[in-house]
């Protein structure tokens, strides 16, 4: 189950589809012939090949970078990274290397991910596997051997299977102790003798769980009619569990819960889950955590976080979130309101993926200092070397937008891993994506009006022209609304991906 971008293959790719509250109907069979009806010829104004733009964006200063990351990476070596299979760390070779990791493709599951950022944050030398959810695709019978329940995340250690995420991150730092007590990285648990810090994480645990239930209170369940403009029971519940956490926070120096220089068990236990609780309260509550100023000794744990390349790797966004969470939790319920609907366009991509905002970290949901420091140039070349390094699937892909549904049932409703690609516009999809990525090649970027630009002006033109457009924008549609964060790019790539197809859909009108 692989994203297209992340295929080895030339061959169409399965995809993690999103959801929301709202289910998104499958495109009518008597739709999608009524396009291909009313659609001519093909135009004859091409793009530059896949091999020129791949070339183009290996070339430049991030994709050089992210070329010599994918060399090491295939060694085992380099930055911690969605799609590391292999983790040497310290070890010499391979046969050293006692755990294995399996976690989710698409990097939706909370459990899975503080489980990942803690062994790359340990720095223990790992081999990963990853494995469906059951919400967007079917489980290996050789996973379900092994691990009956299906759950994940999941470890063998020593040939040995452990479930349950606590557990398991209790279990590795009893395996493979940090400093002062080991060799790998930190120490995410109080030493045995420190009775104060132990009490403190434990307490710390138990209120995580108050802070979670509190979650699902307000977000999975109907809110109350709120008949004199007070704030609902639940979301008071909800802003007591944060400012709790806010004052936990607040009691020791630096930015992490027991102190000292480096999260331990307790930060990556709370992390996972307040990252989803971002996004999905201001989605449907359109109540604001981070950047608000309510809880800042939150808002440095966040920044203190994302200076971590560990948990960088594994961060995902509030697009990709607030379409992953149903699947797992249940519909969210949304609150009313020009505010409320205004901050949900926006999440949704509505009003925010436009080539005039996607260069700016925008004001809901900021970059981290590090990627901001890399600037939208970069960012383009990022999501430029995603696309062009596997092209061919990528358009093939694409086309299930006016291809047939696979009739699999899974619980996040554009999940359809069995669907047909209608490949009589694999041509003029490719063509499209091309012109997409020389635009976003262009020095300045798509609005900059350079050669890239003009020509994908040109065929966006000649498409329309030739009564092709609306196959081309339901395959590019597709496409966008599939692009999934940290699985397979960046969050300021993905938004000038997402922002350039809606670029160049825009030139077809």
């Amino acid at each position: 189950f692989l994203s297209p971008f992340m295929a080895t293959t030339t061959s169409a790719r399965r995809s993690v589809c999103s959801t929301r509250t709202r289910q998104i109907p499958v495109r009518p069979a008597c739709t999608t012939r009524r396009l291909r009806a009313m659609a001519s010829s093909p135009p004859t104004t091409t793009a530059p090949s896949w091999t020129s733009l791949q070339e183009q964006a290996s070339a430049t200063l991030e994709g050089t970078r992210i070329k010599d990351q994918i060399s090491l990476r295939s060694q085992g070596l380099g930055t911690p990274h969605v799609a590391n299979k292999l983790r040497l760390q310290d070890a010499s070779d391979e046969s050293e290397i006692r755990l294995t990791l399996y976690r989710d493709h698409a990097g939706w599951c909370p459990y899975c991910q503080k489980v990942w950022a803690l062994i790359e944050e340990k720095k223990i030398p790992c081999r990963i596997e990853r494995i469906n959810m059951r919400s967007y695709g079917p489980k290996p019978k050789w996973f379900t051997d092994k691990v009956p329940g299906g759950l994940l995340p999941v470890i063998e250690l020593d040939g040995k299977v452990v479930t349950e995420s606590l557990v398991i991150m209790q279990l590795l730092e009893q395996e493979f102790p940090g400093e002062p007590f080991g060799p790998y990285g930190p120490a995410m648990l109080p030493g045995p003798g420190d009775k104060k810090n132990l009490a403190a994480a434990n307490a710390l645990l138990k209120e995580e769980r108050n802070l979670f239930g509190a979650w699902c209170s307000l977000v999975f369940r109907p809110s109350m009619p709120n008949l004199f403009n007070k704030k609902s029971q639940a979301l008071g519940a909800f802003e007591a569990a944060l400012t709790k956490m806010d004052e936990s926070l607040a009691s020791t120096p630096g930015p992490w819960f027991l102190g000292g220089e480096h999260p331990d068990i307790v930060d990556w236990q709370y992390v996972t889950h307040v990252e989803r609780m971002n996004a999905s309260v201001l989605y449907w509550k359109g109540v604001q955590i981070r950047g608000s100023g309510r809880w800042p000794h939150i808002d440095a744990w966040f920044d203190a976080f994302e200076e971590r390349p560990s948990y960088m790797a594994t961060k995902s966004d509030y697009y990709t979130h607030v379409m992953d969470i149903p699947p797992q939790y249940g519909p969210g319920y949304e609150d009313g309101g020009a505010e409320a609907d205004k901050i949900r366009a926006a999440i949704d991509g509505k009003t925010s993926w436009t080539l005039e905002q996607v260069d700016a970290s925008p004001d809901i949901e900021p970059y981290a200092a590090s990627e901001v420091a890399k600037g939208p140039e970069a960012w383009r070349h990022e999501a430029a070397v995603s696309l062009t390094g596997n092209g061919e699937a990528v358009a093939r892909f694409a086309c299930r937008g006016m291809g047939e549904p696979g009739g699999g049932q899974y619980s996040a409703p554009l999940a359809d891993p069995l669907a047909k690609p209608d490949l009589e516009w694999e041509e003029e999809v490719g063509s499209a994506l091309r012109a997409i990525s020389a635009a976003l090649l262009d020095e300045g970027g798509p609005l900059a009006g350079r050669e890239g630009a003009k020509a994908a002006r040109e065929l966006a033109i000649a498409s329309r022209e030739a009564g092709r457009a609306p196959g081309i924008v339901a395959c590019l549609t597709y496409l966008r609304d599939r692009v999934g964060v940290p699985r397979d790019m960046s969050l300021p790539a993905a938004n000038q991906l997402r922002a350039t197809l809606n670029w160049y859909m825009e030139l077809m009108e």
